[in-house]
């Protein structure tokens, strides 16, 4: 007979997923017995113009697919065969936190702590203490100066043109305030996939749909094409150059706004660069063409509209300026901006970092009194170790939320400098390519694990209580519990926990003045969305009432602080270094992916099924080498190769592909990477100031002859 008895109700628990994705979602697990049945999203929210829903993307919703898949770490584990390999046993709690404690103490006995590098990345981002690199930074700053790897991977030339320019990190506008615009120049921004703060594609749609034009700047057609009337095609670490070209196109229509002269300095400078009165070459259209692959049409018409279509949005993304050079396209942009005009209005654009990041005065845990005694770029790290440049030398290495191989350029070199340290310690969910380069592995929960306050990915009006959904995996603890058995171990248990659990934390942390309780418990969600910002609209309106905190008060065009690293005074275009040789004739670019964010959820199965890992290259590149659509190819550069299949489209101008960064590194016996990974690829060549210039990596494409 049929069991008549009625089965038991379905939870629904409220919670956000932790990944540097651009965005932060409601999610909600849907739990019976303790086992997570889907991720669904509260049906029941206003959804209106200027507060919309915060709708997950794939990536929210496969988090259920990541609890038990078979790179997931549920134990501690020991390494019992050479780094790399993937050789662990299973040990107890206690036996893998006490031989971490002795390598710790062992270390800052013979050598100082400065010889263990502390490496953390975005594994888990935006909580209060409890998870990830803050909860790592917390434990290191109670036990002693260590060498720490971390630092701004994304948009570290943005921020350093914000800094010499506006005096810092400039809030961006809400995007609600692109209803407004009538021209949107989505210039390396693809908010389809990187959305950049929460329903940027979202408001850009709106604003198509009312009238506004959308135009596409970038080396491909990103899934952003489906917003846009127009595609600009433009070679990577060339944006410098076409903003010169719209600028001389503006100057000379006598269509230069008065703001660049009432509200910024040193524009005169940049006009005579314009006008070839400083190197007699005018920036014409003419001479930006060969330059960029843009035509010189489509330069003037651009120019034409983004001077006199008003208001008008440049949103900037981020991997324009990781290119060699990109502190100067990030100055340029800023600059095109002033001369437009469009800074300060509705509609408008600052065209700087583009995020707001406060956090509604959301408390965090208390940090000691160590700081990192050296801070190492996490571009170069892995030269600190294998060029012995340090004194003393870095010995151990404790790797937090971070797959440090993957995410850094030259991912080879980067698994031989974890490979010539005495000991390598993990905390991760899963078994990275940096995982089985360690000595230890320690298993941490996922998100529906765990329990905290988060809050958005660059925006600062909403804040997450993302509630543990499900019992751990296994025997995995959250990075807090580790820490905190660490700590006691290590003689300073009472001053990190101060005597609390997680759960007593996050209770004392909900009673902040700051925080609504009641509403973080009963929604899971507090937002304080209200009239839509728009940055610099006070110092717009009266710039010696609100001056900006630079040396004249003003948006400062030519920087010091630029030339004390090399470059020019003013946002000139510098060129790259274009290949010697004919070897590697082909511009990698290496974008962000939809699927996975860097190389967190790689391993899901359900989003590897959604679109095939690829190399994507122009018909006129492929044709010529005998490449056809699926066909697996060598991808070789100076610093390595990677074996990937073909995706032969137009969607990518000629002598430019592309490879999604984030695919797990695997180096086979033939020497090349199998996993496809981008990072293979690229090198440690950093920016003057010491930005990435991942973009700025030249290749070959070679048909695989099986």
């Amino acid at each position: 007979m049929n069991d008549p008895s009625p089965a038991p109700p379905i939870e629904r628990i409220p919670f956000t997923c932790t990944l540097d994705c651009g965005s932060r979602c409601e999610l909600v697990a849907c739990v019976r017995e303790g086992r997570v049945l889907r991720v669904d999203t509260p049906a029941d929210r206003p959804d209106t113009v200027t507060r919309p829903r915060l709708i997950p993307c794939a990536r929210g919703r496969a988090q259920r697919r990541l609890l038990d898949i078979p790179e997931r770490v549920k134990y501690p584990l020991r390494r019992t065969g050479p780094r790399g390999t993937g050789q662990f046993e299973v040990i107890e709690w206690d036996e893998a936190l006490d031989t971490v404690a002795s390598h710790l103490n062992e270390m800052r006995t013979a050598y100082g702590s400065e010889s263990v590098l502390h490496a953390v990345g975005a594994g888990s981002i935006t909580g209060r203490g409890f998870h990830g690199a803050s909860a790592a930074r917390r434990f290191f700053s109670y036990w002693g100066p260590v060498s720490e790897a971390s630092g701004n991977e994304s948009n570290h030339c943005a921020e350093m043109a914000a800094q010499w320019m506006l005096g810092g990190v400039v809030p961006g506008s809400d995007r609600a305030t692109l209803l407004d615009a009538r021209l949107i120049i989505l210039w390396a921004m693809n908010p389809a996939e990187t959305h950049m703060g929460p329903n940027t594609e979202y408001y850009i749609t709106l604003a198509r749909d009312r009238g506004a034009r959308v135009i596409l700047i970038d080396p491909r057609y990103t899934d952003s094409g489906i917003l846009a009337d127009e595609w600009i095609p433009i070679r990577p670490g060339t944006d410098a150059a076409l903003v010169a070209a719209l600028g001389y196109v503006m100057e000379t229509e006598g269509l230069v706004d008065d703001f660049v002269h009432t509200h910024a300095t040193g524009y005169e400078a940049y006009r005579r660069y314009l006008m070839g009165e400083a190197d007699g070459v005018r920036k014409t259209p003419e001479w930006a063409q060969p330059i960029t692959g843009v035509p010189a049409g489509t330069i003037r018409d651009l120019a034409l509209a983004y001077a006199t279509v008003k208001p008008a949005a440049l949103l900037p993304g981020w991997g324009a300026q990781r290119t060699r050079f990109g502190e100067q396209i990030a100055r340029a942009f800023i600059t095109l901006a002033c001369m437009s005009g469009n800074i300060g209005v509705r509609g408008g654009g600052l065209a700087s970092v583009g995020t707001r990041s406060g956090e509604m005065g959301a408390p965090h845990l208390p940090i000691g009194p160590h700081h990192p005694s050296r801070q190492l770029s996490p571009g170069n790290w892995a030269a600190s170790i294998l060029d012995a440049c340090l004194k003393p030398p870095l010995r151990m290495a404790h790797i937090v939320a971070s797959n440090l191989i993957n995410r850094s350029p030259d991912a080879t070199r980067n698994a031989v400098a974890l490979e010539a340290l005495d000991f390598v310690v993990v905390n991760d969910q899963y078994l990275t390519p940096t995982a089985r380069y360690a000595d230890i592995v320690l298993p941490i929960c996922t998100d529906l694990e765990r329990s905290d306050l988060v809050a958005s990915w660059g925006h600062d009006a909403h804040l997450f209580y993302s509630r543990s959904a499900i019992a751990p995996a296994g025997e995995s603890r959250t990075d807090y519990w580790v820490f905190a058995q660490l700590a006691q171990r290590l003689g300073f248990g009472d001053a990190y926990t101060q005597g609390r659990t997680e759960t007593e934390w996050i209770d004392q942390l909900l009673d902040s003045p700051c925080l609504e309780r009641m509403t973080l418990e009963n929604m899971g969600i507090m937002r304080s969305d209200g009239e839509p910002r728009v940055a610099l609209a006070e110092f717009r309106a009266a710039p010696a009432a609100h001056p900006l905190p630079t040396r004249s008060g003003r948006i400062e065009v030519v920087s010091p602080e630029a030339e004390m690293y090399g470059l020019p005074p003013i946002p000139s275009y510098v060129a790259d270094s274009a290949p010697m040789d004919r070897t590697y004739p082909l511009q990698l670019v290496t974008p962000h992916s939809k699927l996975r964010s860097n190389s967190c959820a790689y391993a899901n199965p359900w989003l590897q099924q959604l679109e095939p890992h690829t190399i994507w290259i122009n018909p006129r590149d492929a044709t010529p080498r005998g490449i056809v659509q699926d066909a697996q190819v060598e991808v070789h550069s100076k610093r390595g190769a990677v074996i990937i299949p073909a995706k032969v489209t137009e969607r990518i101008m000629p002598g430019v592909v592309c490879i999604y960064q984030g695919t797990w590194y695997r180096l086979a016996e033939d020497g090349q990477d199998h996993g496809g990974c981008a990072n293979t690829l690229t090198d440690q060549v950093e920016s003057p100031s010491g930005g990435y210039a991942t973009h700025s990596v030249w290749v070959d494409v070679r048909r695989r002859d099986e």
